[in-house]
């Protein structure tokens, strides 16, 4: 009875391993072709993920304009065809000693002849004298204006104020009165305006000296000239001494 009951065991448990792989088989999903496609909204899912997980990059910075060289000045090259080069050139500040020598001594010497010709013109005896003195102030004072402008222009600041050697020029004539004090006002016009002359002419004819400062000293030279020999003409009518002789009253 015991054989025959395992035997029925045995036989009803293979009846039923077809049946249980039959139904295990149609429970299971069937795989994906590897073929196939995978859904449209897999990949893009996937790479959402992905830059999820992965933090943004920071923005770039804007681009900062490098400094200008050292050697480049402010305003851009300098250069044929740089902004540097459409403007006008300043004047030059380097001014040659001879030149400003001129200056100084043209300067000084229009101080002079101007405070000289002032005091003539107070104190001479002689009208014609008188007359003169004041051309010689108005002449000078034109002369020496224009010089100041000239010497602007390039950089440069003549003298002001007469020298020390006008002072005491001055005072020696101060000290006078009539035909005396109108010859050694002639005599001292004559003496200085030669000496000037040589400078004007020098000036003049110097061909590194700038433009304006050499036309001043050609179109003064022919004024300084003209008062030589308005002082000399005045001097034989007043009995002054010849120029270039030692005054008799010094």
């Amino acid at each position: 009875m015991n054989r025959n009951l395992f035997t029925g065991l045995m036989l009803s448990l293979l009846l039923a391993l077809p049946l249980a792989a039959a139904a295990f088989a149609q429970g299971t999903p069937q795989g994906t072709p590897a073929n196939e496609p995978a859904p449209a909204g897999s990949a893009q899912q996937g790479a959402g993920a992905e830059s999820a997980q992965e933090p943004a990059a920071p923005p770039a910075a804007p681009a900062t304009p490098s400094a200008p060289s050292a050697r480049e000045p402010a305003g851009g090259p300098s250069g044929p065809g740089g902004p540097g080069a459409a403007g006008a050139s300043a004047p030059s500040s380097v001014l040659a000693a001879t030149d400003k020598s001129f200056i100084h001594d043209a300067a000084l010497g229009s101080l002079e002849a101007e405070e000289l010709g002032r005091l003539a013109a107070e104190r001479a005896s002689s009208p014609e004298v008188k007359s003169f003195g004041q051309k010689l102030a108005d002449d000078h004072k034109q002369a020496n204006d224009a010089l100041k402008q000239i010497a602007s222009s390039l950089q440069y600041e003549p003298p002001s104020r007469p020298s020390s050697h006008a002072k005491s020029e001055r005072a020696r004539l101060e000290k006078l009165s009539g035909a005396d004090f109108d010859r050694e006002f002639l005599d001292l016009v004559v003496k200085q305006h030669q000496k000037d002359i040589s400078v004007f002419e020098r000036e003049s004819r110097r061909a590194a000296a700038p433009a304006g400062l050499k036309s001043f000293a050609g179109s003064t030279l022919k004024g300084l000239q003209d008062h030589v020999k308005m002082a000399q003409d005045l001097s034989s009518k007043v009995g002054a001494a010849s120029p270039g002789r030692p005054s008799n009253s010094q």
